[in-house]
């Protein structure tokens, strides 16, 4: 079974050397991540609030910052990995990170 919670940070940031992107910069970002697992005999894989929260605390990290004092090349692709890392460190089967820089524009992992 797979499951999924969503969240939002702001932040900002540039790309180094990049024409445009090289300018401070921000976003609001949104972030998308499933996971899998055996449903418990509680009914759930893991309850909503606490794949919530789990995500909360690793974006605290980056909300309201400047991210590349967080990541050397905050790509939205690099900033989809960090956080699949982090997830991935806590012990979560995680399938799929999605990280949207805006409604048009987002990086995807997927653990397959």
């Amino acid at each position: 079974m797979r499951i999924g919670v969503s969240e939002v940070f702001s932040a900002a940031h540039y790309i180094p050397e990049h024409w445009k992107c090289g300018k401070i910069h921000g976003h609001n970002f949104k972030v998308e991540v499933e996971i899998e697992g055996e449903i418990k005999e509680n009914g759930m894989v893991m309850d909503f609030l606490d794949l919530k929260k789990e995500l909360k605390d690793i974006l605290k990290e980056f909300d309201h910052r400047i991210i590349n004092e967080v990541i050397e090349i905050p790509t939205s692709e690099n900033i989809c990995l960090e956080i699949f890392r982090r997830l991935k460190d806590r012990g979560l089967s995680v399938v799929r990170v999605r990280v949207y820089e805006s409604d048009d524009k987002w990086a995807e992992i997927r653990a397959d």
